[in-house]
C-alpha cells in the first residue's frame, strides 16, 4: 500500500510493506527536491505522520540555516581530502 500526502506543499509517501522475516512495517518519505536542494541529502524517513510534518516544518523554516550547513559541510570535506592529499579511488 502507498498513499500520497501532502503538508505545506512538499509532497510525501506512506508506504506499508513486508519485513525479511515477514513481519509488517510502515513509514513515510519525502524525497521532494525543492524542499531539500538546501542540504546534503536527497529523501528522508519518518516513522508517524506528526515526525514527517516536524521534519518539514524544520527544513522550510530554516532554509538559511540549512544553507550554512551545507557550505561548511563542503567546505570541511575539501580541507580534510586537501589533508590527506586524496586522489580518489
Amino acid at each position: 500500500m502507498r498513499i500520497i500526502y501532502n503538508y505545506r506543499n512538499i509532497p510525501f509517501t506512506y508506504r506499508e510493506w513486508t519485513t525479511w522475516d515477514d513481519k509488517p512495517a510502515s513509514g513515510f518519505t519525502c524525497n521532494d527536491k525543492s524542499l531539500l536542494s538546501y542540504v546534503d541529502t536527497v529523501s528522508f524517513g519518518a516513522r508517524n505522520i506528526e515526525e514527517m510534518r516536524e521534519n518539514i516544518d524544520y527544513y522550510l523554516d530554516n532554509i538559511e540555516k540549512c544553507k550554512e550547513l551545507k557550505k561548511l559541510n563542503t567546505r570541511a570535506s575539501a580541507v580534510f581530502y586537501e589533508t590527506l592529499n586524496y586522489k580518489g579511488d
